[in-house]
């Protein structure tokens, strides 16, 4: 068979894309963090990405179904990346400040994907799906775990540990509306601020 008779891949098709499925939620992450979602449509996204619209469906039914893969692995993504950080700190207060500073490494790192996750959808408007849903609770349970321990071995002082949990969790998602890259303190330096406050703020000496 010549040249002219082998057949050329059709322009834009993903399989032609190297890591196709991380490849269309970097775009759609980008997209929905700068647009949000009502604002942000396929055509956009395929646009961003240099394929056909229907090369999406390939990959992704719908855009809800390209919105939720990208909440999914943000909140699993979030919890590995503590977990590495916990794992190698020996004291309760030392594993906080490392859960607090695995959850802004990791805000730094993939800022557009948290942005989509965490507002490009109008916050707490969006309903979690149940896979989402065990993600976050799993990442809550977490830092309410190394809380409880530190109770435990008379290091902290408070009386409900979810309630400590949400609120650093709190101080932390907050920084996606305000943080800026170029500022003057990095984001595991904000971090490391936020964690001196609330360990002095529950320690029980």
């Amino acid at each position: 068979m010549s040249t002219q008779d082998t057949p050329s891949p059709r322009p834009g098709r993903p399989s032609t894309m190297r890591d196709p499925r991380r490849t269309i939620c970097d775009a759609a992450a980008a997209l929905f963090a700068a647009k949000g979602y009502d604002a942000t449509s396929l055509q956009d996204v395929a646009s961003a990405v240099g394929v056909t619209k229907a090369g999406l469906y390939h990959y992704f039914a719908t855009k809800q179904d390209l919105f939720d893969t990208i909440v999914l692995a943000v909140l699993s993504d979030m919890l590995d990346w503590a977990r590495a950080r916990v794992d190698v700190a020996a004291r309760p207060a030392d594993q906080v400040a490392a859960f607090m500073a695995g959850h802004a490494a990791y805000f730094a790192a993939n800022r557009d994907h948290y942005r989509a996750a965490f507002i490009g959808r109008g916050g707490d408007l969006y309903v979690f799906t149940p896979e989402q849903m065990a993600a976050r609770r799993a990442y809550t349970d977490f830092l309410t775990r190394i809380l409880e321990e530190g109770r435990a071995a008379g290091d902290f002082a408070f009386e409900d540990a979810p309630l400590v949990a949400r609120g650093i969790l709190g101080m932390l998602n907050w920084m996606t509306r305000w943080y800026n890259p170029t500022g003057r303190k990095g984001a595991e330096e904000i971090a490391a601020d936020y964690a001196s406050i609330v360990l002095k703020g529950i320690a029980t000496d």
